[in-house]
């Protein structure tokens, strides 16, 4: 699709989703989620990370890019929040570090460039941080304990064993990708992409109180680090890699996301600040989304 098809139906399947959201209906968001993070995102990673073209991709490069930039993140909130109780403090880390690294990333790099080598090389380590180092920190800023069962609920995540499957299967049945068996899998993984967008839309918490997102705080703290701080990081980390193009825009877009939609979930079950985290996603989450666009319209991803 075209960028101008891109900017009238990206939103609107967002728009789509929030309007869900606010009807009652038998679609619930937590059946999407569990459709998405169970079967699709599992397939759509086997598939791409399958077919990908890897060569200049350095897998070592891109992950290393890849933590130290996320690492990069935890030091600038945690030294922005470090005079706040315990609570709101770890709820400013948690979502100023761990960002929404697929449901809208993953959309928007498919419909600019068609290829999500780059991007899966990206988020695999995100994910397994946001899973454990998060959950662990939330667990003790919130309960003063660390959750044992973390690393469990890590290694078995659905996603990543999809792109271990599929990047273990790249020798041994390469001909697979040439089926037409493995043709109706990667079309029905690339569903993901539209039907993220629509999940997205409908777990954003829309209420008059979460268009005022500097009147708390923790919220303005959460928006400043994701929207300035994230992509001066990126910027930084570029200038220093010197990765390819298409690392650097998956960089830089990936830096200009939300915070994660299920940070919402982690905050809430271990007793942080939900009123702030859900502050921090609706309005912050469609800036995200503006400012790709224009920067797109400029040419510079």
């Amino acid at each position: 699709m075209s960028d101008l098809t891109n900017l009238v139906v990206m939103p609107a399947l967002m728009l789509f989703g929030i309007l869900l959201g606010q009807f009652r209906s038998g679609l619930k968001p937590r059946h999407l989620e569990f459709l998405l993070i169970n079967i699709m995102a599992p397939i759509l990673m086997f598939a791409e990370i399958f077919k990908a073209d890897l060569s200049g991709l350095t897998l070592g490069n891109i992950v290393l890019l890849s933590v130290t930039y996320v690492g990069l993140c935890f030091g600038v909130s945690y030294l922005s929040s470090r005079k706040f109780d315990k609570k709101e403090l770890g709820t400013v880390v948690i979502n100023s570090t761990f960002f929404n690294n697929i449901f809208l990333p993953f959309p928007l790099i498919y419909a600019f460039y068609g290829d999500l080598s780059a991007a899966l090389l990206f988020s695999l380590p995100t994910m397994v941080l946001h899973n454990t180092v998060g959950v662990f920190l939330a667990s003790y800023w919130g309960h003063g304990r660390f959750e044992k069962r973390v690393l469990t609920r890590a290694i078995t995540y659905p996603p990543l064993i999809g792109f271990l499957l599929g990047f273990l299967a790249r020798p041994v049945i390469p001909g697979f990708v040439e089926t037409t068996a493995f043709h109706w899998l990667h079309q029905f993984g690339l569903m993901t992409v539209y039907l993220s967008l629509i999940f997205v839309g409908m777990i954003l918490p829309l209420s008059k109180e979460s268009l005022l997102i500097f009147a708390n705080r923790v919220t303005g703290i959460i928006t400043v680090n994701r929207l300035l701080a994230s992509p001066i990081i990126a910027l930084i980390l570029a200038a220093i890699f010197i990765p390819s193009e298409a690392v650097k825009n998956t960089l830089l877009i990936m830096s200009l996301m939300p915070p994660a939609v299920t940070n919402l979930m982690i905050i809430s079950r271990f007793d942080l600040d939900v009123r702030s985290t859900s502050q921090s996603l609706f309005v912050p989450t469609l800036l995200s989304v503006a400012v790709v666009f224009v920067l797109r319209g400029l040419a510079v991803i």
